[in-house]
């Protein structure tokens, strides 16, 4: 490096002293050029700063604290004054978009990224197309290469961030009405929800500090606090230590004289019987909706806080299906909106590169230009990659109904969007604008011997998810050498819903996908009365039904087929035997606590003969000589047991055997329960035992 070059970067040098000025802008820095300069660099410019930066990625230097680009989630709720983030391979959005929001005010982002002319090399995809776009268009980036000894150097920046007026120990109006807000709303006792909402870094995890600690004060007892992870809720608990001084205050729990403040996992919320008069839940966004809507079933109180722009789930997505769930439950539920920034100024310059790059920003079409809808208007139509890359406004609209359909939508899944080669878009215009997408991803098209491998429970390939339920879960050995399309998410504008536009576009991708020389075409989604309602109109039908319900939705999934050629006609029509000569079973078994009213949209046939069908020959094979589980073999060993009924009971049978067999066959109990009620060691042994007996039962 040469003494010239030093003399250039004495601005960055001036900047490390300034320790998280809230008024200063943060500053982003692109270093081009080898890893060994790269490191060099830093350790040079950050001499001394070692402890309050961070490095993501590989081949840090020893000096510095580092972690894998994977793990940068684990570092939420901490600060820090510099990042160094790791782009030399490969540019990972979620991680981007979580490590950003630690370093304070007045800090520096480094982004690590190869000489200037390898980068259309390196990044070569459609995201990084769109990625070196926006770092050449970004004019508060500054790039820093390694061929050149001089650079511009954009003039620091202090913001007026002057609000109204506040009182210590708050940092913003906002977080004084917020926090003054929610404690009058407990101390009142009215039970009403309370959602608190915000961009990251406007004080949200504080505010639930704050106000635990006044309420603590005020003689409320008991407070439990969640978050997706307990390492999110450290500053809530920093703010608690600061203003309750007299408190016994360790990780995740604070104890003062009677009163305690503690946190639990979402899942224990939900198992154990805990005593609290107030529950408060950070990151709401990242904790499924099923288990949100449960707190409000059991405990007294409870107050939400969320972000609007996520990296693990967006609050916008979150916020649309969750009001739902509020306004059904107590109609008077109360939202509260922090919007200034505290822990940098207002107009960020990292901030607002992020939330463009990510799309994070990106809004729906308006109402206005989109209320008086003539469906003789509509153009659907295929989008392709370049077309979104290269259209701002597109791509923005498309992955804005994306976020609002699904609420766990995440930045790397813009970039699937643009990357994946198997990954189509279809959208809906009107006026110029999207109103309505589906994603559709193309399956299967396996090896006659890995479709045998994944029906035989032995391989487990990523994804497919489609073709590898008609092969294992429905037990057709060859029907992942098929080629699919599986309808992965499908979004109407939220003001132009129940007007027959989703199904409009399903039936245009329907026809396209056959063009395409698909052989069918399917979907999977939580399953309940409105959405099977929904899919039946377009002919499909189900051919699986999910064992456990899912994390994200708290319903069991449905995937549903349609043909598209001769072979996949071929394929669904064994797929619809075997899930209907099943679903009596499963209704009786596992698959009993699906609502009546889902259950009443199945034509169930309870009059079933005990003769063991073709199917059920195979399924009765495939159970004894390979890895496929009960469930999946539940009618043909149901009747092998009911028909053996008089030979499993003579004195000779094992006793053992005979437990076991008439336990899960007869009552249906569950194989954890097996486990306790016949002393073995969990619900594995018990299936094990249960295979043996088959076994014994067959070669006697």
């Amino acid at each position: 490096m040469s003494a010239d070059f030093k003399q250039d970067i004495s601005p960055i040098r001036a900047m490390l002293s300034r320790k998280g000025d809230v008024a200063l802008h943060r500053r982003i820095f692109i270093l081009a050029g080898q890893k060994n300069w790269q490191k060099a660099f830093l350790q040079d410019l950050l001499s001394g700063h070692e402890k309050n930066s961070l490095w993501l990625g590989e081949s840090a230097p020893e000096i510095f604290s580092s972690i894998s680009i994977k793990k940068a989630q684990t570092w939420l709720g901490t600060e820090k004054q510099v990042v160094v983030f790791d782009a030399n391979k490969d540019f990972d959005p979620d991680s981007f978009a979580a490590i950003s929001g630690i370093v304070v005010g007045g800090g520096l982002f480094f982004l690590l990224l190869p000489e200037k002319d390898r980068w259309n090399e390196i990044h070569d995809s459609y995201f990084g197309q769109r990625l070196i776009q926006s770092i050449n268009s970004t004019a508060e980036l500054i790039v820093i290469n390694q061929n050149n000894e001089r650079y511009d150097f954009l003039p620091d920046r202090k913001e007026d961030i002057s609000s109204p007026k506040y009182i210590p120990p708050f940092l913003t109006a906002d977080q004084q009405y917020a926090v003054e807000a929610i404690e009058e709303q407990v101390l009142s006792d009215t039970n009403t929800p309370l959602v608190l909402i915000s961009d990251r870094g406007r004080g949200k995890s504080a505010a639930l500090g704050l106000v635990a600690a006044r309420l603590i004060k005020a003689g409320i007892k008991n407070i439990a606090i969640t978050a997706p992870r307990m390492r999110a809720t450290d500053i809530v608990f920093k703010h608690i230590k600061e203003q309750l001084p007299d408190a016994d205050v360790s990780r995740g729990k604070a104890q003062v004289r009677e009163g305690s403040i503690q946190f639990y996992s979402p899942d224990q919320l939900i198992e154990k019987n805990i005593h609290t008069d107030l529950l408060l839940v950070d990151e709401a966004a990242g904790i499924p909706v099923p288990l949100l809507t449960s707190y409000l079933q059991k405990y007294p109180q409870c107050v939400y806080a969320t972000t609007v722009h996520g990296y693990e789930g967006t609050g916008r997505g979150f916020a649309l299906r969750f009001n739902k769930i509020l306004n059904a439950y107590n109609p008077a539920w109360i939202k509260l909106h922090m919007q200034t920034p505290i822990r940098w100024p207002e107009n960020d310059p990292l901030e607002k590169w992020m939330f463009s790059l990510l799309c994070l920003d990106a809004e729906i079409a308006e109402k206005d230009s989109i209320c008086e809808i003539e469906m003789s208007s509509i153009e659907h139509r295929f989008v392709n990659k370049d077309e979104l890359v290269n259209n701002q406004t597109l791509l923005n609209e498309v992955f804005s109904l994306l976020v609002f359909a699904h609420y766990r939508t995440r930045p790397k899944d813009l970039k699937n969007l643009l990357d994946d080669e198997d990954l189509s878009l279809y959208i809906s215009l009107y006026n110029n604008h999207v109103i309505a997408v589906a994603l559709v991803i193309r399956e299967g098209r396996f090896a006659a011997s890995l479709s045998t491998a994944v029906y035989r429970g032995e391989r487990r390939p990523q994804g497919n998810l489609l073709a590898q339920a008609l092969t294992y879960h429905c037990g057709i050995e060859q029907a992942a050498t098929l080629d699919y399309a599986r309808i992965m998410r499908i979004a109407v504008h939220p003001e132009l819903q129940l007007r027959g536009l989703g199904t409009a576009l399903i039936n245009y991708v329907i026809r396209a996908e056959k063009q395409h020389g698909r052989d069918a075409i399917g979907t999977s989604f939580g399953m309940n009365k409105e959405l099977l309602k929904f899919w039946n109109k377009t002919k499909f039908n189900v051919i699986r039904i999910g064992f456990t319900r899912e994390q994200t939705s708290g319903e069991h999934a449905a995937i549903m087929l349609l043909p598209l050629s001769d072979k996949g006609e071929k394929v669904y029509q064994e797929a619809v035997s075997r899930f209907k000569g099943q679903l009596s079973f499963w209704f009786n078994d596992i698959l009993k606590p699906i609502p009546a009213d889902v259950k009443s949209a199945f034509k169930i046939d309870n009059n079933i003969s005990l003769e063991l069908t073709e199917n059920d020959k195979t399924d009765l094979h495939s159970f004894i000589q390979y890895s496929r589980n009960y469930e999946l073999c539940i009618s043909s060993l149901t009747k092998l047991v009911l028909k053996n009924k008089n030979k499993i009971m003579k004195n000779d049978f094992p006793e053992n055997f005979r437990q076991i067999l008439n336990e899960k066959v007869t009552n249906s109990t569950d194989w954890k329960e097996l486990g306790k009620s016949m002393n073995l060691n969990g619900k594995n042994d018990a299936r094990k035992l249960f295979h043996r007996a088959i076994l014994y039962l067959v070669n006697n």
